[in-house]
Formats: C-alpha cells, sequence, structure tokens
C-alpha cells in the first residue's frame, strides 16, 4: 500500500473504524483515494496475475474516475490486468451505463473482464459469475481486492447490507452484501462536502456503516467540509 499520510493540520478526522485520511479539498481527497488504489492494483497484479475491483457509481465519485483516467500519476494502473465489478446498480441499469461511459470505455479494460450485472438474473446470476471468475485464483485469494464506495451508497444505508449471500436483491436493484465487501482486501469510502458531514454525524449516533473488514483494510477518504463538526 502507499505510504502514511499524516491529517490535514487544521481538520481533526472523525471516529470511524479503519483508518481515516483527511485532505483540504475534495480534489486532494479522491487523489488520496487514487493513490491508495494505484498501488493496491500494481501489488494485486504482482502477487495474482490479476486485479478484482468494485465500484460504486455516484456523483462523489465521478472526480476519482477522471482522475484515474487523466491524471499521470495513475497512467499505469494496470487496466488489462483489472476485472470491474460494481458494487451497487438500479433497477434500470444506469450504473453500469454510467461506468462504462466514464470509466470503461477510456480504460482499456478487456470486454470479458468488465461484469455488468447479467440482464434478468439479478443478484443469484451475479454471485455465479463472481463466485466462477475467483475460482481461478487460489483458495483463501478468491476474494476482491477492492471495494470503492461513496459515503451516500445505498449499500452503507440498508439494513442488513444485503444478505448472507456474496450478493443482494433490493427494491431498487442489487449490491454487493456487506458480507463480501468485508471480505474484500481492501475498503475505501470517499465522503466530500457538507452532505458527507452530516452522514457521518448521522453515522454517530446510529453507528449504521456496518462496515468490519476480516483481514483487510478500511479506508476513509474525506475533506475537510465533511469533517465540519467532528474536529
Amino acid at each position: 500500500m502507499g505510504d502514511p499520510y499524516e491529517l490535514a493540520p487544521d481538520r481533526g478526522a472523525p471516529e470511524l473504524p479503519g483508518r481515516v485520511v483527511v485532505r483540504e479539498s475534495a480534489e486532494d481527497a479522491l487523489e488520496a483515494a487514487g493513490g491508495e488504489l494505484f498501488a493496491l492494483s500494481v501489488e494485486c497484479v504482482r502477487a495474482f496475475g490479476d486485479f478484482h475491483l468494485a465500484l460504486s457509481v455516484s456523483p462523489t465519485l465521478e472526480g476519482l474516475f477522471r482522475a484515474l483516467m487523466v491524471d499521470p500519476k495513475f497512467r499505469a494502473l494496470p487496466w488489462n490486468r483489472t476485472h470491474l465489478w460494481l458494487a451497487c446498480e438500479n433497477a434500470a441499469g444506469g450504473h453500469w451505463r454510467d461506468l462504462h461511459e466514464l470509466l470503461i470505455e477510456h480504460a482499456g479494460i478487456p470486454d470479458e473482464q468488465a461484469h455488468p450485472i447479467p440482464v434478468g438474473e439479478g443478484a443469484d446470476g451475479y454471485a455465479s459469475v463472481m463466485r466462477e471468475t475467483l475460482a481461478w485464483r487460489e483458495p483463501g485469494h478468491d476474494r476482491l481486492d477492492g471495494v470503492v464506495l461513496a459515503l451516500d451508497d445505498p449499500i452503507l444505508s440498508a439494513p442488513g447490507g444485503g444478505g448472507e449471500g456474496l450478493v443482494g436483491q433490493m427494491d431498487e436493484g442489487v449490491r454487493l452484501s456487506r458480507r463480501m465487501i468485508n471480505a474484500s482486501r481492501f475498503i475505501g469510502v470517499v465522503g466530500v462536502g457538507t452532505p458527507a458531514s452530516r452522514r457521518l454525524q448521522k453515522n454517530e449516533r446510529e453507528n449504521a456503516f456496518g462496515l468490519s473488514p476480516i483481514g483487510g483494510e478500511l479506508y476513509w477518504f474525506l475533506d475537510h467540509a465533511a469533517c465540519e463538526g467532528d474536529s
């Protein structure tokens, strides 16, 4: 993973499980997230031959996707060895369309390594594809390498987190279960701006996020605005 980050001096980090990275601006917080993701991808390709990444799709993360495409620091990210999964999909399939437009069209990921939710198959179909694809790895390494979520992702607000299987069915679509997310090597949660601050304060009252990695790392990437009221 990347070198340790120091907290920005004039904003304190909210109390969250795992490691909290605070940057002055949203752009800087997204850059920090991109740096960790880049280091993880290189490490996993070196160790396993490929990199399995699940992404949420939200306005919060669009800046991260753009940075991964245009920032020279991330140019060597091994997209040709990356399997890309969706962390959450709505009933209309709109998240995959957005991810395709924002990232997949530009990244050079082989078609067979980009995994949308199978149309008409839902949670069971996606779980089956995931098991089959990850089964090529040695036992114990057959899990996602990274999951990147936005703080406002439905996964973090819905009770139960998608059930006990790998993938859960929701009224509004399909999502990875918290069990699957917590089993990954790296969980990155991005929260920027005043809405993120409100979400963090709500979590302090309700302890609602439900993230507890098993043999992995949990990072929170926040800007100053997200930490207002927590310093």
